[in-house]
């Protein structure tokens, strides 16, 4: 069973699956029992595209890259409109509208960053004006729609930094005075921002003047100035870091992550956390194998921070959907977490709880984990790795 499909609402993954009978699910048109064709790319493929990119920015079932220009191309799902521009092709599910190579967003548009989610995408110009395309409130003060074109979010903001849950429609921007602005369906209940259609501040956060900010599934890491990590929202997991028992109640206030560590770079994945100290080394809480400190079995949680496993040092860091990677100082990408289709060490299906090397010898310059994991090699070719049921990877795909 692909596991990405427990991603899924039920009504939505058995819409997806077949009936085996007993409950069970199975792929359509598979014997009860039997298995259904993979769509996973276990290892680093090139982006079907002569395109050279820049930056990264991963949805759920989607994936994004910019150009050197600020150009916006993405493929993937399209159900909700997410990848900025109309389609006809339907994913290997059969029913999914997607693209399994990369469409150019709507609009003459140029973007610094961008970011994604399971149903939209945002992006930031260099002006600092935020814009999002896809489907739910996006920011425009407008109630949930579906946009397959980019629309401003509303107020005169100029954020520095944009930030969205890859696992809800949850957007934050942060502004020259270090305050948060969210938009979207919120975190969890009184633990996150309000649910709104444009830019709120998020009052409950402002206690900490943050330098960097990362959104989870359920919780939100940041830095301040000095480099101190700070958690808010749910301690499922102990995804706040700072040392109460996994499960206990959260924070609707910035709590210090436990440790005193000066970190240089933080990024929160579905339901952990990894950090880099200012020495190279990967620190990770929350939730099973991501954490990355080979514990057997891959543990089920952390709640407090542990270094990563293999004594490596790296340059960048990135969290995903139960993936983690890094990139040392030659390019080289090593990666960990629950499914190895998704570390990209040509295997499926395996839990990889330390850091493995990225298998072919690519030296990129980037890496994001999303819902797939990609890279740009040092010459600007996009790779991604991972399922390719909707097309993410973003090369055409055929059942193994």
């Amino acid at each position: 069973m692909n596991p990405k499909l427990f991603r899924l609402s039920m009504p939505l993954a058995a819409a997806m699956l077949g009936s085996c009978g007993g409950g069970a699910l199975c792929p359509p048109q598979v014997p009860c029992g039997g298995a259904g064709p993979s769509y996973a790319e276990p290892a680093p493929v090139a982006v079907a595209t002569p395109v050279r990119f820049a930056q990264i920015g991963l949805g759920q079932s989607h994936s994004c890259m910019l150009t050197a220009t600020g150009e916006a191309w993405c493929w993937g799902s399209n159900e909700y409109g997410q990848l900025g521009a109309a389609t006809t092709q339907r994913c290997n599910d059969g029913m999914t509208d997607c693209s399994s190579t990369p469409l150019r967003v709507s609009g003459d548009l140029a973007f610094v960053s961008l970011a994604g989610s399971h149903h939209s995408s945002c992006a930031l110009t260099a002006a600092g004006k935020a814009w999002c395309w896809g489907i739910g409130q996006l920011g425009d003060g407008q109630p949930t729609r579906k946009s397959v074109v980019p629309v401003a979010a509303a107020g005169d903001h100029s954020f520095s930094l944009l930030a969205v849950s890859l696992n809800n429609a949850t957007a934050c921007g942060l502004e020259a005075d270090r305050s948060l602005w969210c938009w979207g369906g919120g975190l969890v209940g009184t633990l996150g921002p309000p649910a709104s259609a444009s830019p709120v501040r998020w009052d409950k956060a402002a206690s900490v003047a943050w330098s960097q900010f990362s959104l989870g599934e359920q919780h939100a890491c940041g830095l301040d100035d000095q480099g101190q990590a700070w958690c808010i929202g749910s301690n499922l997991f102990g995804a706040l870091g700072n040392g109460a028992p996994a499960g206990s109640a959260g924070s609707a206030v910035p709590v210090p992550v436990a440790g005193g560590r000066v970190y240089r770079e933080i990024v929160a994945g579905s339901m952990h956390t990894c950090a880099l100290a200012v020495d190279g080394q990967a620190w990770c809480w929350g939730s099973g194998a991501p954490v990355g400190d080979a514990a057997p079995n891959g543990a089920s949680s952390r709640n407090v921070p542990v270094a990563v496993a293999g004594n490596l040092r790296f340059s960048q860091i990135t969290s995903g959907w139960l993936t983690s990677c890094g990139l040392t100082a030659d390019g080289s990408a090593w990666c960990w977490g629950e499914f190895s289709q998704y570390v990209g060490d040509g295997t499926s299906g395996e839990r990889r709880p330390a850091p493995i090397a990225v298998t072919g010898g690519i030296k990129f310059r980037t890496i994001r984990a999303g819902g797939a994991t990609c890279g740009i090699a040092l010459d600007g070719t996009g790779y991604c790795w991972g399922d390719n049921t909707l097309g993410e990877v973003g090369t055409p795909s055929v059942g193994r």
